[in-house]
């Protein structure tokens, strides 16, 4: 199954000569390839080593600025937890206040109730004495 290639190969001087030529040329031109890529990895490799101090600024920046943000997060959680409870105290004390006002308004009621007794008693009272001087007077008159 494996055939000899080389034995199609042509045989005289000339074409020998052809083929030592393209191989050099050939051979040549991978050997420049070869160069450029060895100077292309190099740069490569220069680069990299120039910009690696760079990249470890970069990722510290980048942990530090998380770091940063989760203590701005807590900070904030905090700081909604601690409004909501002052929001509760709040809401606690307007419960006081609104009951004690409640309170004051139905004492007020009865103060109220209590000072119109009075003053009926009063008028009560007055409408007596005035019946008594009247009555009086008509006695004295009359004696």
């Amino acid at each position: 199954m494996s055939e000899d290639f080389t034995q199609k190969l042509p045989t005289n001087g000339n074409d020998d000569s052809k083929i030592l030529t393209a191989i050099e040329n050939l051979e040549t031109h991978v050997t420049k390839m070869d160069n450029r890529l060895q100077s292309l990895e190099k740069k490569v490799d220069e680069r990299l080593h120039d910009t690696r101090p760079i990249w470890h600024k970069v990722v510290a920046d980048i942990a530090e600025l998380q770091s940063g943000q989760k203590r701005l997060e807590d900070r904030l959680e905090e700081g909604q937890k601690r409004l909501e409870e002052g929001h509760l105290a709040i809401r606690s004390d307007i419960i006081e206040v609104t009951n004690t006002v409640n309170n004051v308004k139905r004492d007020q009621i009865v103060v109220n109730d209590v000072v119109r007794r009075m003053q009926m008693d009063f008028i009560t009272v007055n409408e007596w004495l005035r019946k008594v001087v009247v009555d009086r007077n008509q006695q004295n008159s009359s004696t």
